[in-house]
């Protein structure tokens, strides 16, 4: 039998290798700030301080960036949001009347103004923090809880140095063995209170619990306890931006300023002392000379001087492009499209501009998720706490269905509402979607509304009843208003009557007799009168 030989074979090195991780000279000069530092060690307090004031100044002094941070704002909360339960479990009564009373609450403390300003904290700041407190001043006729929220800015949010002498605690905050915050330490006012530099007590702080904690960022590194700003990445375009602005406007003003230069080929003779000629030489002229010349008139000239108008070199033309470059790369911090950003679609046609709007409607998405979370579902459960007490008689299984909360955003504006209102038929009719789907678009609860449109056909068709008996006609005479004709269709007139009578035969194959004016406005009148 053949033995068979088994052979050796030796390791061979992987040449493999990505260009990016070879030292050479262009790549030393393009990663030279490359490091290795932990994320809250590269998020130190020196460091988010420093974004922190640039960032508040950029958005402070550059109309773009203003204007992005408002318009993110008002495009991710509205001018409002509703809670919604749309997982059962409690009664469509106790359901409204929650519903209702958070509402009230809202308003008397302001709610979603506050919302809207941790939203502008977290994108400029890159985080926001705000107290949950108890304050009887905001008790209502229509609202028992005192709960109310109290923005701070993220500067009040410190430890008592920067260096770091526990290890569960990290520039204000600190954390239990599993890594979740347990405190935060609250100065009694901001470090840069003008009124208080000469006061020694304003480092004192009090340390308060989480729960009574809302603390708002995006974590973009595992183990990231502190945010920073959402502009990072582009504080330096508005200072580029507004230096090219300077340089434009400057030498567009420079060349409109000066009318001309006088210049001559006639360059006179010299001679010496002894009056003997030694050629012509250059004429001593003082600089900074200045001709006053009168605007729109004709020039005389010596003979041999000619007069030329200063013409500027400066790319003025290019300045529009150049600006909508820079914007477009400020507002992708924000996923957000150039012609939202700068409120110009001239240079969009309808389908680029909704192709474009596509990522930014994905963008608000992940930030209204993030804010239902980390916001609004911790407020509305510490409301809850406190209005299930007041109100009592909500049972544990009811009180459970109230917390799985869902926040009805409204939605932004399409250009083609009757596009939009087809589809939502079509899919409506063929099952691919749902009246709670369609009516969330809007920010509102389709059972509220769905209650309130039984409420109205009811209604309508009471009084369509009472009118058609009082005027003798037969209980079921379809009512125009419930059958599309609409609340505001106009009373027919007498030119409109004569012509369907003459256009529309009747059964018998004679003209229907026409009514008179005033019998068509006296029934539309009785038809459409008010009464409870």
């Amino acid at each position: 039998m053949a033995k068979h030989r088994r052979e050796s074979f030796a390791p061979v090195a992987v040449r493999a290798r990505f260009d990016n991780a070879r030292n050479t000279p262009d790549t030393a000069s393009l990663f030279r700030n490359v490091d290795s530092l932990a994320i809250t060690t590269a998020l130190s307090p020196a460091v988010r301080k420093t974004v922190r004031d640039r960032a508040r100044y950029v958005v402070a002094n550059c109309p773009y960036a203003k204007s992005m941070l408002d318009t993110f704002v008002t495009h991710v909360v509205g001018p409002w949001a509703s809670v919604s339960f749309p997982r059962g479990g409690i009664g469509e009564d106790l359901r409204n009347e929650v519903a209702e009373a958070f509402d009230a609450w809202a308003m008397a403390t302001d709610f979603w103004e506050k919302v809207r300003t941790l939203l502008r904290a977290k994108v400029t700041d890159g985080e926001a923090f705000a107290l949950l407190v108890t304050d009887r001043g905001a008790v209502t006729a229509d609202n028992p809880v005192t709960l109310n929220v109290r923005p701070i800015e993220c500067d009040r949010v410190e430890s008592y140095t920067e260096t770091i002498t526990r290890e569960n605690e990290f520039d204000g905050i600190r954390f239990d063995a599993d890594g979740r915050p347990v405190s935060y330490r609250v100065l009694k006012s901001h470090p840069g209170d003008y009124r208080l530099v000469r006061n020694v007590k304003w480092r004192a702080g009090d340390w308060i619990r989480a729960a009574n904690v809302v603390h708002y960022f995006d974590c973009i590194r595992p183990e990231q306890v502190r945010g920073i700003s959402d502009f990072v990445s582009a504080l330096d375009i508005p200072a580029l931006q507004k230096s090219y602005r300077s340089s434009v406007a400057e030498t567009a003003i420079n060349a409109a300023s000066v009318s001309g230069v006088l210049s001559t080929d006639n360059v006179p003779e010299c001679f010496d002392d002894d009056d003997a000629s030694i050629g012509k030489c250059a004429m001593e002229v003082k600089p900074n000379t200045v001709f006053q010349m009168q605007r729109g008139a004709f020039v005389t000239l010596p003979e041999g001087w000619h007069l030329s108008q200063l013409q500027s070199a400066q790319p003025t033309s290019l300045y529009a492009d150049f600006v909508r470059s820079l914007v477009a790369e400020m507002a992708a911090c924000l996923s957000m499209p150039v012609n939202i950003a700068m409120c110009d679609s001239s240079q969009h046609n309808f389908a680029s501009a909704k192709l474009d709007h596509m990522t930014y409607g994905d963008k608000i998405a992940a930030v209204r998720a993030a804010l239902s979370v980390k916001v609004l579902d911790r407020v509305f459960l510490k409301w809850m706490e406190e209005y299930a007490a007041v109100r009592g008689g909500i049972g544990p299984d009811e009180l459970a269905a109230l917390r799985k909360t869902e926040w009805l955003f409204t939605e932004r504006g399409n250009a083609d509402v009757m596009k939009d209102a087809s589809a939502d038929n079509t899919r409506l009719g063929n099952g691919t979607t749902t009246r709670a789907a369609l009516y969330a678009k809007d920010g509102r609860d389709w059972r509220r509304e769905t209650d309130q449109a039984l409420d109205e056909y009811a209604y309508i068709l009471r009084r369509w009843r009472e009118n058609c008996a009082a005027n003798g006609l037969p209980d079921d005479t379809p009512c125009p208003i419930l059958s599309g004709g609409g609340a505001t269709k106009p009373a027919p007139t007498e030119d409109m009557l004569e012509h369907d009578a003459e256009k529309k035969p009747n059964k018998g194959g004679k003209a229907r007799a026409g009514i008179t004016q005033a019998d068509a406005e006296a029934l539309w009148a009785e038809v459409m009168g008010d009464g409870e």
